[in-house]
């Protein structure tokens, strides 16, 4: 059996160590967690060899990503609100509410107080048209004002009527015409009618019972008579 030199075990020894320093080195990117690379070098005593062991364990990144999200709060719109051009509301009768007991045959003027809610003035081009009902001669339109009514401001509108000639409850309905032939009313929806209602009846006169006295020819004893006149009704057709 031949012995190896000592020289020749540190020759091998320092070739070993020469490779081992000329090995690749690993380039790590990111963030990494684990433990580096080890070498373990073992020489085995009478036969002089040389073990290279690499541990690299697997490298895990840690990536942290951060999103943030800016709430954007919400857009109002004001929309404005179109008023309309031709638009009333009614006020309060001026005279001649509901229901109202009228002779037979009698002429009256009806008006109402009424106000412009639109957006456009109104002018003598505007009229009070008779609508539906009862027409107790009323004309098919009348002026509803001779100046000018502007929004907001209000007028009072008559018409001529007439009772009818036999006694029951009556009732006409008028609505409003523009210039341009634009019919409109009152209330929320703009169409509604304004009316005039009445109760007809015929002439009653009453005479009340007057008592008289009256002398007697007869000197004595002196009497008196009494007389009681009768309730008396005239009726005018």
């Amino acid at each position: 059996m031949h012995k190896r030199s000592p020289v020749a075990f540190i020759l091998v020894l320092f070739i070993a160590i020469s490779l081992a320093c000329n090995l690749p080195m690993i380039s790590n990117t990111g963030t990494t967690t684990g433990t580096p690379a080890t070498e373990v070098f073992t020489n085995t005593p009478g036969n002089p060899s040389l073990t290279v062991t690499s541990t690299n364990p697997a490298e895990t990144p840690t990536v942290t990503a951060t999103s943030t999200v800016t709430p954007v709060p919400p857009t109002h719109t004001n929309t404005p609100v179109v008023i309309p051009c031709n638009r009333a509301q009614y006020i309060s009768d001026v005279n001649y509410p509901d229901d109202t007991t009228m002779l037979i045959n009698t002429s009256f003027t009806k008006t109402w107080r009424i106000k412009n809610t639109g957006s456009c003035t109104w002018t003598s081009g505007y009229k009070i048209i008779f609508d539906s009902g009862d027409r107790m001669n009323a004309p098919d339109e009348t002026t509803l004002t001779s100046g000018s009514v502007p929004p907001e401001a209000t007028v009072d509108v008559s018409v001529q009527l007439k009772a009818p000639g036999a006694v029951g409850t009556y009732r006409g309905n008028f609505r409003f015409r523009s210039p341009d032939n634009i019919v409109f009313g009152i209330g929320a929806s703009g169409m509604e009618t304004c009316w005039v209602q009445i109760k007809t009846d015929t002439l009653h006169i009453v005479v009340p019972l007057i008592p008289i006295l009256i002398n007697s020819p007869t000197p004595t004893p002196t009497l008196f008579k009494l007389h009681l006149l009768p309730k008396i009704t005239l009726i005018f057709p």
